[in-house]
């Protein structure tokens, strides 16, 4: 999920605090370009008051750090099989899911939404599933406050369909980028019409069963991190305020993110997704391409770009494929730089930036020190 303009999760900074605890497990990766990818995991997490787990996997060996706690002060430490709330990274396994219905035939990314998913506007019928999963439907973002009750209390795709019935494209669908939530619910009603399943069991039988992704599911666990935020809550002023449990983080998951994962079970998806386990290697190679410019290059910050439910792009000319996730109490980076057999996955129980900053740390420090100054530089 992203951010409604009332939710400024993303220039938030944390105001909460709490004791040290870490974990790791397995040898280091080798190759970090100033120290090892432990000790500079927990440098940077502790730079930066880290709360949460982060994992990288690189050429099959697994490093892993845990810090900070399941909530507020005085509550238990997180550990490295704490689950969180994954965001928007979960729109990963929504376009794995189409790919693999497009495999079998059931869809076609031509095919207008429409012919899945009654209730719509004729406008928002005609679009297609290609536009859906490019964020180029000019389709808008159900994720607002004012749907925060409706969305409390939904357990299906179905109960949300109420809350964009009336949408319409806002702009000619195809011609631009503009990220849709709304977009990403409507291929998740897709997916249940053409497989003949709930989202749930169709991911739970097709992409968690096969990845072996045990902890990873769509309602809230009892254990789990609670995501904590700072911002206000609406209809409060913006802006920072105490700590206080996000309503937001304890959502239903569904197919435009919110599901709930480990840093364990998110590397098994990367590398289900990688080794052909989960779509076709065409399927694949279509998902992790660029498919439309999400953002201009701008002074020296490179072009981004959006592939079918992934982000995708290059660092110091490495090549990337991913997703982030953001929402009050939520934050999530979750990347693959194929080429260097490496993948990232950082999830925070706070307000953004709290991963995105301690995934930059990281990325400098494995791939341009110069840039970084390893762990202790900018992020």
């Amino acid at each position: 999920m992203r951010r409604n303009s009332r939710w400024r999760a993303f220039g938030a900074a944390l105001a909460l605090a709490g004791p040290a605890v870490s974990a790791s497990r397995a040898a280091p990766a080798s190759g970090a370009a100033v120290e090892s990818i432990g000790t500079c995991m927990a440098s940077a997490a502790r730079a930066l008051d880290f709360s949460g787990v982060v994992s990288v996997v690189r050429n099959g060996a697994m490093t892993s750090y845990a810090r900070g706690l399941v909530a507020g002060p005085g509550s238990l430490p997180i550990d490295i099989g704490t689950r969180f709330n994954l965001g928007s990274a979960g729109k990963m396994f929504t376009a794995v899911a189409v790919a693999q219905l497009i495999d079998a035939g059931k869809v076609g990314l031509d095919d207008p939404i429409g012919r899945y998913v009654a209730g719509l506007t004729a406008e928002a019928s005609a679009v297609t599933v290609r536009q859906l999963l490019t964020h180029s439907s000019g389709l808008g973002n159900y994720f607002a406050p004012e749907n925060l009750p409706a969305m409390l209390e939904a357990r299906t795709l179905g109960d949300l369909l109420p809350l964009v019935a009336a949408e319409k494209p806002q702009f000619p669908p195809g011609s631009r980028f503009s990220y849709s939530d709304t977009g990403f619910l409507l291929l998740g009603l897709m997916i249940e019409r053409a497989s003949g399943r709930s989202y749930g069991d169709y991911l739970q039988s097709h992409i968690f069963d096969p990845a072996k992704m045990a902890s990873t599911g769509l309602a809230p666990p009892p254990a789990r991190a609670i995501g904590m935020t700072s911002m206000a809550a609406p209809p409060g002023p913006p802006g920072p305020g105490p700590a206080r449990p996000a309503p937001e983080a304890a959502l239903h998951g569904g197919s435009a993110g919110g599901a709930f994962s480990t840093a364990d079970d998110m590397q098994r998806f990367f590398a289900a997704l990688t080794e052909g386990k989960l779509t076709s290697a065409a399927s694949f190679r279509r998902l992790v391409s660029a498919q439309i410019v999400a953002a201009p290059a701008t002074g020296d910050q490179p072009e981004r770009d959006y592939g079918f439910g992934f982000g995708v792009g290059r660092f110091v000319d490495r090549r990337w494929f991913g997703h982030n996730g953001g929402a009050p109490g939520v934050n999530v980076e979750a990347t693959v730089f194929p080429d260097d057999q490496l993948a990232i996955v950082v999830l925070a129980n706070r307000d953004p930036p709290a991963a995105t900053l301690l995934f930059r740390k990281l990325r400098a420090a494995l791939f341009d020190p110069a840039v970084g100054k390893g762990c202790g530089g900018r992020p």
